[in-house]
């Protein structure tokens, strides 16, 4: 066999192949020379060898043993923008001090000033504070922005839109504006004055949320809790011992509200000159705004619109009640938030605390409310305890409300907030739409039965839809801090 030699192509990258036989000789390796160990037999007379002790299974911790496990830690704080609580606390507290001086405030009104006086009164006073609940939406667009430059501009911002929009009520409901029509005075001075309450009800209002998201939640809490004495001893001047009737409630809630409004247009930034974080974290989301300010206060008017001032003002009372146990339960939710916050690995046993707390604490008072609705409202007056019957069949449905205000709670502590925003803002129009559509007549109490039933319907769909949604339930979520 005669060897030719190798022919030598190119690869596709235009390389040689290298010749196989230009490959060095292979080397051989002797065994013989190889260095080798003798190991060591093992056997019976084998001196025991040093050995590493095995780590036992790592066992579960025991709850009991550790003194911490079951501490409340409602009382830490947390450090928030600017170095305060979080915010949600103190406007949820803010409203609960609001509601229940408020509530006082109407006791007082309703012996000083007969039933339709007190209806037509509580109109315009529900106005007002619709505005101002739905006022904060405003200032949104400015979050990124520092707290001082956010309360420059919420004057700018917040008066012009609540001003025109309580003056086009006035306008377009002329029994508003004739409710504090000053005697000799033009027709428009009811308008303007109700166009003034909004303006300062709203500044108020977008004042609260920037302090809060600043870090200044106390100064919230401090004047809500100020206010309240202040209006019961308007009332008490105005109605008691001017003799002024529906005008003078009115007036005892606008008067506070413009006096406070007033300096704090100057006031508030110069508080603020020095704090840091977003100016508008506090605000919170427009559909949550929506749908509590149409819940607590639209359904009022709509009411006494529909059935006159004496039903209206027997109706007011009862809802007052009802705003106020909600909004005990919604404040007692809210610590859940900040302790997820502090402990994110027991958010499961933390949840189920808070909802084992909000059940003991509500389900007896609800019942307790019930047995004593009738002596509750007699308090009021004589006039008002026909509507015994229609506040037990609002607090059977608060009964089954907790059950949404705990999911509330789980979904702002772990950051689903919103789901619950869309469900509060459909019972409240659901709740709106049984009051409009429902069938009756004038000074008729007992027909407003079934607006409590369409509200007690509306609540059980709401807490079955928040049972079956998987979401509400997820507890292995990163959790937001405050």
């Amino acid at each position: 066999m005669v060897l030719e030699a190798a022919t030598v192509r190119p690869d596709h990258f235009g390389r040689t192949h290298p010749d196989p036989r230009a490959d060095p000789p292979t080397v051989v390796l002797d065994p013989s020379r190889a260095r080798t160990e003798e190991l060591q037999q093992v056997g019976p007379e084998t001196p025991e060898t040093s050995r590493i002790p095995v780590a036992p299974e790592a066992a579960e911790p025991d709850p009991s043993s550790d003194p911490f496990s079951e501490a409340d830690t409602a009382d830490i704080p947390i450090v928030g923008p600017g170095g305060g609580r979080p915010d949600g606390s103190a406007l949820a507290l803010s409203a609960l001090l609001g509601s229940a001086g408020g509530l006082v405030g109407w006791l007082v009104a309703a012996h000083v000033v007969p039933v339709t006086a007190l209806g037509d009164a509580q109109l315009v006073v529900s106005v007002v504070l619709l505005l101002a609940a739905l006022a904060p939406a405003v200032i949104r667009p400015m979050r990124g922005q520092r707290p001082a430059r956010v309360a420059w501009m919420a004057p700018l911002l917040v008066v012009p839109p609540a001003a025109v929009a309580g003056l086009a009520c006035g306008l377009l409901v002329p029994r508003l504006a004739g409710v504090v029509t000053i005697p000799g005075a033009p027709a428009v001075t009811g308008p303007l004055i109700v166009a003034a309450g909004c303006a300062a009800g709203g500044l108020l209002a977008a004042h609260d949320v920037v302090l809060a998201g600043a870090g200044k939640p106390g100064w919230v809490v401090w004047r809500s809790a100020l206010f309240a004495p202040v209006q019961i001893g308007a009332v008490v001047a105005l109605c008691a011992v001017a003799g002024l009737g529906a005008d003078g409630v009115v007036l005892s809630w606008l008067g506070p509200a413009a006096a406070w409004a007033v300096p704090a247009v100057a006031a508030v930034p110069l508080l603020l000159s020095r704090a840091s974080g977003d100016g508008s974290s506090g605000v919170p989301a427009v559909i949550s705004l929506v749908g509590t300010a149409l819940l607590y206060h639209l359904v009022p008017i709509v009411v006494t619109v529909r059935f006159g001032s004496a039903t209206g003002a027997v109706f007011f009372v009862a809802w007052q009640v009802f705003v106020l146990v909600d909004l005990g339960a919604a404040y007692t939710v809210h610590a859940l938030a900040g302790a997820v916050a502090r402990e994110p690995g027991r958010t499961g046993e933390l949840v189920a605390r808070a909802r084992r707390r909000l059940l003991i604490v509500f389900l007896p008072l609800i019942a307790l409310g019930a047995a004593l609705a009738g002596p509750l409202l007699t308090a009021f007056g004589p006039a008002y305890a026909d509507a015994g019957d229609l506040l037990r069949l609002m607090l059977l449905g608060l009964a089954f409300r907790l059950v949404v205000t705990h999911e509330l709670g789980v979904r702002q502590a772990l950051g689903h907030g919103v789901g619950f925003d869309r469900l509060q803002l459909f019972s409240a129009v659901l709740v709106l739409v049984v009051a409009i559509a429902l069938p009756g007549t004038a000074g008729d109490v007992t027909e407003l039965r079934l607006v409590a039933i369409g509200y007690i319907i509306v609540q059980v769909a709401c807490a079955a839809a928040v049972l079956v949604i998987p979401a509400a339930r997820r507890t292995d979520v990163e959790v937001r801090a405050p």
